[in-house]
């Protein structure tokens, strides 16, 4: 189960919450007493919810859930409190819009920590044996470690934390926002504020003018000693593992998993939330559609499974 989270700078009190809430412009209801003195220290997914964070849930959850869900501060409906009863819980009508004009206003005041919580919070820290390019641009709350080389044109935003001895090639854009679009019940369009950011492991090597998306609620992750090629997109909280190839041009959707030791042709896409086992073959220019087994090989439109498949070297 993941227990990662968004943490907020300094833990709030509900009354500090119920400030931002007002904001929103929302009618909302509560199923506590306004007064409540507990301590928030986040905001969570509500799929993987933690205790004492912020969350919305706007579906029947699933029963993993429900657990850590009696434990967080929900945004939801009155009907969908009653598979979670012991949370305390805030209601509207829409709970995604609310929780999104919520996190705008949270991003806005800089109420969230730029890492998450798998990062050990941390002031921005760049090793000085790091070399960084002098026309790479580099935000407030980026983390390089040593013998990493950042080249010409990189832009690292806000929340990247970068391991060792990586190599970001020309113009690459780590931690930039993504396409994550909501059309409310109101018929606004709604971008869902990406808070959380990239976690690039050690002996990394990204591409040029390759762009990874900063995740919305959980990191987007690239496992040690993975090679990313030239012009491939990472999508939003995409977790890549272990010495993973990708070749040139290659598009991964958001929320999706790659295994250890995958290898990808050039071009390929793979479309969003799957999950891709480990081992896994995927030939050029295949449209992954669906979840991949380990230790299989793929190639087409849609992809299909072969009997053999050698892309790009052993890793």
């Amino acid at each position: 189960m993941n227990n990662e989270f968004v943490p907020f700078v300094h833990s709030l009190k509900y009354k500090e919450i119920e400030h931002f809430l007002y904001q929103c412009g929302m009618e909302y209801q509560l199923s506590f007493h306004p007064s409540s003195c507990k301590m928030y220290k986040g905001v969570s997914d509500g799929r993987f919810a933690i205790n004492d964070t912020l969350c919305f849930v706007d579906r029947i959850p699933k029963e993993h859930s429900v657990k850590n869900l009696n434990g967080a501060l929900v945004i939801t409906t009155k009907k969908l409190h009653t598979y979670f009863p012991e949370a305390n819980a805030v209601y509207t009508t829409d709970p995604r819009a609310l929780f999104i004009h919520l996190l705008e206003r949270f991003d806005k005041e800089r109420i969230c920590s730029p890492f998450t919580s798998e990062i050990p919070l941390h002031a921005q820290t760049i090793d000085s044996n790091a070399i960084i390019d002098a026309n790479a641009a580099i935000e407030e709350g980026v983390s390089i470690g040593a013998g990493s080389i950042i080249s010409a044109g990189c832009v690292l935003k806000r929340g990247t934390v970068i391991g060792e001895n990586c190599i970001l090639r020309e113009n690459c854009v780590i931690g930039c926002d993504g396409i994550a679009l909501y059309k409310s019940m109101l018929g606004e369009i709604l971008r869902f504020p990406h808070l959380a950011g990239v976690k690039i492991g050690n002996n990394v090597e990204v591409g040029a003018s390759t762009v990874i998306v900063r995740g919305t609620l959980t990191n987007t992750v690239i496992g040690d000693d993975t090679v990313i090629g030239n012009l491939c997109n990472i999508g939003h909280g995409v977790k890549i593992g272990e010495k993973v190839w990708m070749s040139v041009g290659t598009l991964i959707g958001g929320n999706c998993t790659l295994g250890n030791h995958t290898t990808i042709g050039l071009g390929v896409r793979v479309k969003d939330n799957l999950k891709i086992g480990e081992n896994v073959s995927i030939g050029m220019g295949s449209v992954v559609t669906k979840n991949l087994p380990s230790d299989i090989s793929v190639f087409g439109n849609p992809a299909k499974r072969l009997r053999s498949l050698t892309t790009g070297p052993q890793r």
